[in-house]
């Protein structure tokens, strides 16, 4: 089976490492791949006689195209210039592919509870799943971390890790945390035996995903692992050395990501490595 990929470009040094990161996805991944740039709506054209040479968005184009020719000929490279609403082409684009790829500067905390990214705003979108590649990637061959909930929410993110993992011969490492009730029903004075009980019931929630994974992929060694507090900070430690990281989305779009504080957001806004946003079953840009 071919891979659809789309791989967001603009000439800038993230975009670069997306590129990069697709052509060291093509030695192992059989791909047929679409370069899109985006011109901006308040983007000024050259007019006149300038207008007859090649706008940087085309220059980006053939300069990621011309590597990833170089590098793999007889891959199928189509290029695709857009114009509109940067974030809202480049989620159009992810409608008709597998992997939507998307390279990204780790951006300010202030930047990103203000503004938002342009990862963010495509990751709440997309209609596929999202590798968004940190500036100055290199190649790895550190494990893959996935993010895991007893909700549901998150088993399409698990499946996706253990091939990404199987196809990478290394370990996947399953994690979870969990935290006290909502209902405020946790005060320091809560029973040991209830908090133990707790921790008791979300490490053997947890231990069974690894098994089930493990009997679902026997090659694959499955590692787990459970904390307590913030799943995203529990993550991004875990995510140290790794060669992807994979969460699941729950479809909320960026701005809800925003003011929800989301997992997603979160491992986003650090950039462990590189990062595999899987999109829920059904898909949310039909609810925008």
């Amino acid at each position: 089976m071919i891979e659809k990929v789309t791989v967001a470009v603009d000439g800038e040094a993230a975009s670069d490492a997306a590129v990069a990161w697709l052509i060291d996805r093509a030695k192992h991944v059989d791909l047929s791949v679409e370069l899109t740039a985006v011109i901006a709506l308040n983007v000024e054209l050259p007019q006149g006689r300038a207008a007859g040479s090649r706008t940087p968005y085309e220059h980006a184009l053939g300069t990621a195209r011309a590597e990833i020719s170089s590098a793999h000929p007889r891959l199928h490279v189509m290029t695709n210039l857009r114009h509109g609403i940067v974030h809202d082409e480049i989620v159009a684009a992810s409608r008709r592919s597998d992997l939507l790829v998307i390279g990204s500067n780790r951006p300010s905390a202030l930047a990103g509870m203000i503004n938002g990214t342009l990862p963010l705003r495509v990751a709440g979108w997309a209609g596929c799943t999202t590798i968004v590649v940190p500036a100055g990637w290199t190649a790895s061959t550190g494990r893959v971390v996935v993010g895991w909930t007893d909700d549901g929410t998150s088993d399409r993110a698990l499946q996706f890790a253990a091939r990404e993992a199987v196809r990478r011969q290394v370990e996947l490492t399953v994690v979870h945390a969990w935290s006290a009730p909502p209902s405020g029903s946790m005060v320091p004075s809560t029973p040991a035996s209830i908090v133990q009980e707790i921790v008791t019931t979300n490490r053997e929630l947890v231990a069974d995903a690894a098994q089930r994974i493990s009997r679902e992929f026997p090659e694959l060694e499955v590692s787990h692992s459970l904390h307590s507090g913030s799943a995203s900070v529990a993550i991004i430690r875990a995510a140290a050395g790794a060669s992807l990281v994979v969460i699941g989305s729950r479809g909320r779009g960026a701005i809800a990501s925003l003011i929800l504080g989301s997992v997603s957001h979160d491992v986003l806004m650090n950039m462990p490595a590189v990062v595999a946003v899987i999109p829920r079953e059904e898909s949310p840009h039909g609810a925008r």
